[in-house]
Order: structure tokens, then C-alpha cells, then sequence
């Protein structure tokens, strides 16, 4: 396939997914998101996990949404590490979501300083240190995440 027919076929599920000149059906926009992800299209690859973690479309399945943001991931998707954060800190597993949420950061992602910082200010994974934590939130602040503003709000 084509990378042209690949960007088709996403743009087409995007379509379906939010009922953009076509009837909404979400089914449809899964299968036509999974050819394109087949095909490598990066954005699908992407878009997989989320369909699997939310049920968008398809039976919700936590471990095909790891294996696919894993793979999106490995691409250096900072988005795709930050989803694995999300789901280990969701499973508890906080030394996991710590060392994705890790990698995202030093990626460019600034949302994931704000989920290290909540490590550090709860004691999740790490020991407590609300100082490292602090630092964390404001460097979050500063990129404009909005949690870690709010949260900067409330403790000041």
C-alpha cells in the first residue's frame, strides 16, 4: 500500500469517527484506521491504542492498546509513551508510568513533567519530596499545562 492510500484511509476513519460528512460509525472508522496502521501510517499506529483503550469502534482491550502504543512509541511517538504512563499509573503500577512518563519528558512532552511531579508530591513509585515535585509543576506550568497551573494556583 501506498503512503498516500495509508493517509487516505486515516483521514477517511477521522471522517467516520466524528461523522464528518459521512453517517458516524465508529466501527467503520476503526477498520479503516487499522488498514492504514497495517500499512505503517504513523498517526494510525498511533490512533490504535487509543481506539483500543476507549472501545472506540472495537471490544476495549487494555493489552492490544499497550502493544499498539508500544509500537508507536518505539517511533519516538512522545504521545504513545505518555499513554503508557497513563495506563500504568491507572493499573497502580507507578514505577512503570514513572519510566514512561520519564521518557516522554525527556521526549518534549510537557504534560508528562506534571504526572512526574504527581509522583514525587504522592510518593507514588519514588520517595515523597514535595520540592521535586514543586519543580516539576513548574516547569509544566511554564510549557502551559493547564494542571500543572491549576495546581500551582491552589498551592500558592
Amino acid at each position: 500500500m501506498t503512503a498516500s492510500k495509508a493517509i487516505s484511509l486515516y483521514n477517511q476513519s477521522l471522517d467516520y469517527l466524528e461523522g464528518d460528512g459521512v453517517a458516524k460509525d465508529e466501527h467503520r472508522a476503526f477498520t479503516l484506521n487499522a488498514e492504514a496502521a497495517e500499512a505503517g501510517y504513523a498517526d494510525a499506529v498511533l490512533a490504535m491504542g487509543w481506539f483500543y483503550l476507549n472501545g472506540v469502534g472495537v471490544v476495549r482491550d487494555i493489552e492490544r492498546a499497550r502493544r499498539w502504543y508500544r509500537a508507536s512509541a518505539r517511533r519516538g511517538e512522545t504521545r504513545a509513551m505518555f499513554s503508557l504512563g497513563q495506563i500504568a499509573y491507572d493499573e497502580r503500577d507507578y514505577s512503570d508510568a514513572l519510566l514512561w512518563f520519564r521518557r516522554a519528558a525527556e521526549a518534549g512532552h510537557h504534560r508528562s513533567l506534571y504526572f512526574i511531579g504527581r509522583h514525587y508530591w504522592r510518593g507514588h513509585g519514588v520517595k515523597q519530596d514535595k520540592k521535586e515535585a514543586m519543580g516539576y509543576f513548574h516547569r509544566a506550568a511554564s510549557a502551559k499545562v493547564r494542571e500543572a497551573q491549576r495546581v500551582l494556583r491552589f498551592l500558592s
